[in-house]
């Protein structure tokens, strides 16, 4: 669809659905996983304060190949700091192990 990507709506969703999970349901941990090489939605959990955990390799066969999926997270004590909104990309406010991959 044009006109659609780019404009912050999937980081907001994002933030939207994360929120009422911690805020709501009282949730302590929501974890994802995304495919490597969806960076476009990599970026969107990583605005929204999701941080990578760690690589699980060959995890979904993909048009006959094998691809890596990232797990990502975010904990209740990390959102009600930032509120999907961290301080840089993979990282939450006052760090912490994992907050970047490669």
């Amino acid at each position: 669809m044009p006109g659609v990507y780019g404009r912050g709506l999937g980081t907001e969703a994002t933030r939207l659905i994360v929120g009422h999970g911690f805020e709501t349901l009282r949730l302590r941990r929501i974890s994802l996983e995304v495919c490597v090489f969806n960076a476009r939605a990599r970026r969107v959990y990583e605005k929204a304060g999701f941080v990578a955990e760690g690589v699980m390799r060959d995890a979904l066969l993909w048009e006959g190949e094998r691809v890596d999926a990232v797990l990502m997270s975010v904990l209740a004590p990390e959102w009600f700091r930032h509120r999907g909104r961290p301080e840089g990309p993979g990282k939450t406010s006052g760090g912490g192990e994992g907050a970047s991959m490669r």
